[in-house]
């Protein structure tokens, strides 16, 4: 590309970047600063599109600027799926940083924070990063909308020199807290007052979910919208699909059947596809575009885990309750949908649904540093029926995992019941949102 056409666009970009407004903080900044700024390597942020990755950017920027007194000469901020960039290709990164430094002559031999938008529209762009990186001189931040930019899209060059942060929707903590500005403390969920008005919001966030330009316009339309652009954007185009159709029709198929088993079987009849590994590309695919969490079955056996259906859910709420058709008829699968979430947020747990040796289900089976913590998600405990099923299911997956660790989250039920020997933790879902941020 032109290097005149180059300097065009990254003032407009730059103008864009800092015009915006109305941003809220995120969980991930806390003590980001003190954590990382002495880091040579490079920052990959990955999400669904719409997430908030851009805002993250300048949010970052912003809190680097403010402490350190930085003028906005520093930065150069690229979004490469401006259109204005469809020619771009790997040669033209040097161009690139040749047209920022005549811009910019006045930061010479000064550091360069780089933040790249949706950098994995580039092929080779981790090549030329990670040359930069080696130079000292540049601070590095890109982000992208598929799960690859983490894997195999990096090959070997990054390897290593590379922290991963993946960024979520916003959590029930953030969309209390920074979006509406209600703060919280221990006695909060003590308070009669304040607990109502907690339970308020939350059952706003269970149906917007923390897609931030959505909660903010709440127009059903842009749900819409992002779902069209995942699948025409990061999985059509992306991977080449000539019947985008049917992984359009597939994404919706699974979202009107969040946290039920899926079977390639099941699947190929429903949607009248053939071949299972077609059927097996598009679930990779939505799972890689950040559409849907796959939820496997628990085994140690790679085999088995690989041979059972797994569930999936909606990356967002706001998903399942603007696109299902089965839209607001189970307010029991969006508990589900809340709480594995919350699980995946944190990066060290691994996830699985688990079935006991007699076939009684729970719903999340957690591996996190050797642990195994098992957890029931049931809104309404009232029909002892129901509270049976959910124990017992517990209890034995309890003793066949010899898991000390059994919760039940449910709408307002806390407290911790002995059965047989064995804990069982009720906890209210908010509580539980809430109880790592108080």
């Amino acid at each position: 590309m032109h290097k005149e056409s180059l300097k065009t666009i990254i003032v407009a970009q730059k103008e864009s970047f800092l015009a915006k407004k109305e941003l809220f903080s995120r969980d991930i900044l806390t003590n980001f600063y003190d954590k990382y700024r002495k880091s040579s390597e490079v920052f990959l942020i990955t999400g669904i599109r719409r997430c908030g990755k851009s805002s993250l950017l300048r949010l970052i920027w912003n809190d680097y600027k403010s402490r350190e007194s930085l003028t906005d000469d520093r930065f150069l901020y690229v979004n490469f799926e401006d259109e204005r960039l469809g020619d771009f290709t790997k040669d033209d990164f040097e161009t690139m940083m040749e047209a920022h430094r005549e811009l910019n002559p006045q930061t010479k031999d000064k550091e360069i924070f780089l933040f790249f938008d949706e950098i994995q529209n580039i092929r080779y762009w981790e090549k030329f990063l990670n040359r930069l990186r080696e130079t000292e001189k540049y601070k590095i931040y890109v982000t992208g909308s598929n799960a690859t930019l983490l894997s195999s899209e990096m090959g070997t060059a990054l390897t290593g020199r590379n922290i991963p942060i993946a960024l979520y929707p916003l959590s029930f903590h953030e969309y209390l807290v920074h979006f509406r500005q209600y703060p919280v403390n221990k006695e909060s969920l003590y308070s009669h007052e304040q607990k109502m008005e907690i339970d308020n919001i939350l059952k706003e966030y269970l149906c917007f979910g923390g897609m931030p330009k959505y909660i903010a316009d709440k127009s059903p339309e842009l749900i819409q919208e992002y779902f069209q652009d995942i699948i025409s954007r990061d999985i059509v185009r992306r991977y080449n699909i000539k019947y985008h159709q049917k992984i359009n029709e597939m994404g919706r198929l699974l979202l009107a059947n969040i946290g039920q088993k899926q079977s390639l079987r099941r699947l190929g009849g429903a949607m009248e596809l053939k071949n299972p590994g077609t059927i097996k590309n598009y679930l990779r695919y939505m799972e890689k575009s950040f559409l849907f969490f796959r939820v496997p079955l628990f085994s140690y056996s790679f085999r088995e885990q690989i041979a059972n259906p797994s569930k999936y859910y909606a990356m967002d709420i706001a998903f399942y309750n603007n696109i299902a058709l089965k839209a607001g008829q189970s307010s029991g699968w969006i508990y589900e949908n809340i709480v594995l979430a919350e699980l995946k947020r944190d990066r060290q747990n691994e996830v699985f649904y688990y079935k006991t040796k007699k076939n009684f289900e729970v719903d999340f089976a957690v591996k996190n540093s050797g642990e195994n913590r098992l957890y029931q998600v049931c809104q309404n405990l009232t029909d002892p029926n129901t509270e049976e099923r959910e124990v017992n299911a517990l209890l034995a997956a309890m003793n066949e995992l010899k898991s000390a660790s059994g919760t039940i989250i449910n709408q307002e039920i806390d407290g911790i019941k002995n059965v047989n020997g064995k804990e069982i933790r009720y906890i209210s879902l908010v509580k539980w949102l809430l109880q790592n941020y108080l």
